[in-house]
């Protein structure tokens, strides 16, 4: 028979013996890393301390930075990303085109970086050209994070081409197609004052195209036909919208959206869309406003046809992302930019046009292709 002080030696063995699993399984947890040299995923075990984020302290409410001029949201600081970046929305798509990159220099490894908000930035190079590849998730202001800290992290110009998936909306785009925003992106916004004040106000309000870059586009079109055919690339307008539901046409029963007749609308002023999406526009509007220090182009994977309701399969997706991956890092690699760090680390230290570093502090830069 178990005594009282039987008992509660038991119980505190218990408790010990569970305090000690908490602990051990707050010490170590499974994370996921990546072989690049093979291409292959791998699972490990690292010890907690050793991985968890570090806390930091941030300086200037304007544009947050830590003691190592790190940026608030994707972490980086300057060394570490390339004057070239493809930008792609899912973190397994770029964990995927970062297989076709070399190392950013002789015997070591990709640089690569997941900050605590979840923005993986790799670095290697391309054809021997310094490149970057960054996750950005989805929607406008996530592309808004992604263009203006990288614009704050690296010196000289700055290309920044975006491959990501879309709905095809109308013929000729159609499924597993490559679509360039050669003529531009609209932006279309859900408008709450249509519901707040009532008649007169449309529900959703269309933005005039805002161009990309040409001589990307052009570099980009070439490239992506001679990775997948020229039959399966489609030019023309792109629109970016801020909901992947209501301001994409998508209609339902628990709201109000009044979005019945948008998609009609939405061609019927621009008879050239092709692609709709949620974040190019906001790349090329930023773009436009960088008084010239940033150049983009967008290019989507046509994932669905809106007009059809046909879904790309994932074989086939993962066959479009690697091809249009090579052709975006192949055009992105022929972009001729001003005072390109990446290429001669010597122009910012020289003080040339672009540099965004005081001469004196970019000897001080490590970069990480070197």
């Amino acid at each position: 028979m178990e005594t009282l002080s039987s008992r509660k030696l038991r119980c505190n063995l218990l408790g010990h013996n569970s305090s000690n699993r908490v602990r051990a399984s707050q010490q170590h947890h499974v994370i996921l890393s990546r072989n690049l040299s093979r291409g292959q995923t791998s699972v490990r075990s690292q010890a907690l301390n050793d991985s968890a984020p570090k806390k930091v302290s941030y300086t200037n409410a304007n544009f947050p930075v830590d003691a190592e001029g790190r940026t608030y949201h994707l972490g980086t600081k300057k060394g570490e990303v390339a004057n070239r970046v493809l930008s792609v929305g899912s973190t397994q798509r770029a964990l995927l085109l970062s297989g076709l990159l070399e190392p950013p220099a002789p015997g070591k490894p990709l640089f690569q970086l997941t900050s605590s908000r979840g923005f993986v930035t790799i670095t290697g190079r391309f054809r021997g050209v310094p490149v970057s590849i960054i996750s950005t998730h989805m929607g406008m202001p996530n592309m808004d994070f992604v263009v203006r800290e990288s614009r704050a992290v690296v010196d000289g110009q700055l290309a920044i081409l975006r491959l990501g998936t879309c709905g095809a909306v109308q013929p000729p785009a159609r499924l597993g197609q490559m679509l360039v925003a050669s003529q531009g992106s609209i932006s279309i916004r859900r408008n709450p004052d249509a519901w707040t004040l009532g008649n007169g106000h449309a529900p959703y309000i269309l933005s005039h195209p805002v161009p990309p870059d040409a001589d990307m586009a052009a570099l980009l079109v070439e490239e992506a036909a001679a990775a997948v055919g020229a039959e399966n690339v489609v030019q023309g307008v792109n629109a970016s919208a801020d909901s992947f539901y209501s301001s994409q046409g998508r209609t339902g029963t628990d709201f109000d959206d009044r979005n019945e007749e948008l998609l009609t609308e939405v061609c019927r002023q621009y008879p050239s869309l092709i692609s709709l999406e949620m974040e190019t526009f906001q790349l090329l509007d930023l773009a436009r406003c960088s008084k010239g220090s940033l150049r983009g182009i967008g290019m989507c994977i046509a994932l669905a046809e809106r007009y059809s309701g046909a879904f790309l399969d994932h074989e086939r997706l993962s066959q479009a992302e690697l091809a249009g991956g090579k052709a975006a890092l192949a055009a992105l690699a022929r972009v001729v930019l001003q005072a390109d760090v990446s290429l001669a680390p010597s122009a910012a230290a020289n003080g040339k046009a672009g540099s965004a570093v005081p001469a004196a502090a970019a000897p001080q830069i490590k970069y990480v292709w070197h």
